[in-house]
């Protein structure tokens, strides 16, 4: 499994810090979950929505785009887009998130929504066998931080998948092959008698 996690502006240290902490805090809030001290959150901040999660692709396809629509639910806060984070169930597939941060909204105010716009890119390998490539998921990171670009808590979840299907050869209709060889056969026909034809002239 290839997981990534990624921060707008990566390379500010506290923020990457924060990040470090707050990944410490969510496996410590997982092993919670498991045992039932903590309830588990009842729905994300966000409702992020794939336009086509299940995709199909020929067999050496190696680029594919997902598109999304966000919206915020709340009628109070602004939640703010932080970062994103991605896993993927193969190392064949690969998430550039480029497109998150140069098409999504920075923040979104109650009750608005945006898209629907490039969310992000799978880069799958040439080499990648036929099959389908499930138990993906893309998730944003961010929170209702008044702007301060300090929360980072995963606030949408979105899955998807890849298909690989074999390359398809190209063959002809049987209509379309009785109708060559019915063509192949007169113009053999016709042939033959015309060389019967100056044949027989040839003798006159």
């Amino acid at each position: 499994m290839d997981i990534s996690i990624r921060a707008v502006n990566p390379i500010h240290n506290e923020k990457m810090a924060i990040m470090r902490t707050r990944n410490l805090v969510a496996s410590t809030f997982s092993l919670f979950l498991c045992v039932g001290i903590i309830p588990a959150r009842a729905e994300p901040l966000l409702d992020l929505r794939l336009i086509n999660p299940d995709q199909m692709v020929t067999q050496g396809t190696t680029a594919l785009a997902f598109d999304a629509t966000i919206l915020n639910p709340s009628a109070t806060n602004t939640v703010y887009l932080n970062g994103d984070a991605s896993a993927t169930s193969s190392t064949l597939l690969t998430v550039d998130d480029s497109p998150f941060f140069l098409d999504a909204p920075l923040s979104l105010a109650p009750g608005e929504s945006s898209g629907p716009f490039e969310l992000f890119d799978v880069t799958l390998s040439s080499a990648a066998p036929v099959g389908t490539y499930s138990l993906n998921a893309f998730s944003i990171l961010g929170g209702a931080d008044g702007g301060t670009f300090s929360d980072f808590s995963d606030i949408a979840d979105a899955t998807f998948s890849v298909t690989v299907s074999p390359s398809v050869i190209s063959v002809p209709e049987p209509d379309s092959l009785i109708l060559t060889l019915g063509g192949l056969i007169a113009a053999a026909a016709s042939l033959g008698m015309r060389r019967r034809v100056k044949e027989g002239m040839s003798k006159v």
